[in-house]
């Protein structure tokens, strides 16, 4: 029973490194599109030339954010009961025959 509950910790420490993985990488490809933003902005938006980057630049700015929502809201909006309380709470009774 042990090593199940230290497989089940490691488990947990794997997928909570994932997330962190990903959140950063999320927000790292953010930033970049961010700044793809900001350097249109100050260098060429006077001028109206490269416009190619601004298209670019909120494609990188807001897929991450969108992809990191998708991957962390589903863990925010389930329940979480304990399999005991489970079972009972989400018995159904079941109906009784008419003779």
């Amino acid at each position: 029973m042990g090593s199940n509950e230290g497989e089940e910790n490691g488990e947990n420490r794997r997928i909570r490194r994932a997330y962190l993985v990903v959140s950063l990488l999320c927000l790292v490809i953010s930033v970049a599109g961010g700044f793809v933003l900001g350097w249109w902005l100050y260098k060429y938006h006077p001028k109206n030339k490269q416009l190619w980057m601004v298209p670019f630049g909120f494609v990188l700015f807001l897929t991450p954010i969108i992809c990191c929502l998708f991957l962390i809201l589903p863990d925010f909006c389930t329940a979480k009961t304990d399999p005991v309380d489970a079972t009972s709470s989400f018995h159904h009774p079941v109906p009784k025959r008419l003779a």
